[in-house]
């Protein structure tokens, strides 16, 4: 299947909501700030977010946020995060902040996908408003993977 066949399908997943499993949750582990969209974009700007999605499969993936609102990145099925930046899959797209959201717009993809977004520290959350924490990692600085 070609990448953004992929990106297309985990894409319609995450927004049509059956990516995750019926009742599935993750525990809330104390409150973390709410940021505005400058604070957001002073943190997240030139930097690489390294985390994982809760799919069904769950994915982990790095992606680069360029000063140009570029984003490149790569993502590796469950769960073989050290092997992200060697062996996954590459993509790119636009990246924006909408208030709190960080929004994502693929090469291929005419929808764009927006994550409330939480940060402590140099840890991130994504939000989904309907089915809560859905995936969280590691704010770099700057593109350590060279993506």
């Amino acid at each position: 299947m070609p990448i953004f066949s992929k990106i297309r399908l985990l894409t319609m997943l995450l927004v049509c909501g059956s990516i995750l499993p019926p009742g599935w949750a993750i525990a809330q582990d104390g409150p973390w700030p709410t940021a505005n969209e400058d604070d957001l974009r002073k943190v997240i700007t030139g930097a690489t977010l390294t985390g994982e999605v809760k799919a069904e499969p769950p994915f982990n993936f790095t992606e680069y946020l360029g000063p140009d609102g570029k984003s490149r990145g790569k993502m590796i099925q469950c769960c073989k995060p050290e092997e992200v930046a060697t062996k996954g899959m590459s993509y790119a797209g636009d990246w924006t902040l909408e208030k709190d959201s960080l929004c994502l717009t693929y090469e291929g993809e005419e929808q764009k996908i927006c994550w409330k977004l939480q940060v402590k520290e140099d840890r991130f959350r994504m939000i989904d408003q309907q089915f809560g924490r859905v995936g969280e990692g590691q704010i770099r600085p700057g593109n350590p993977d060279n993506l």
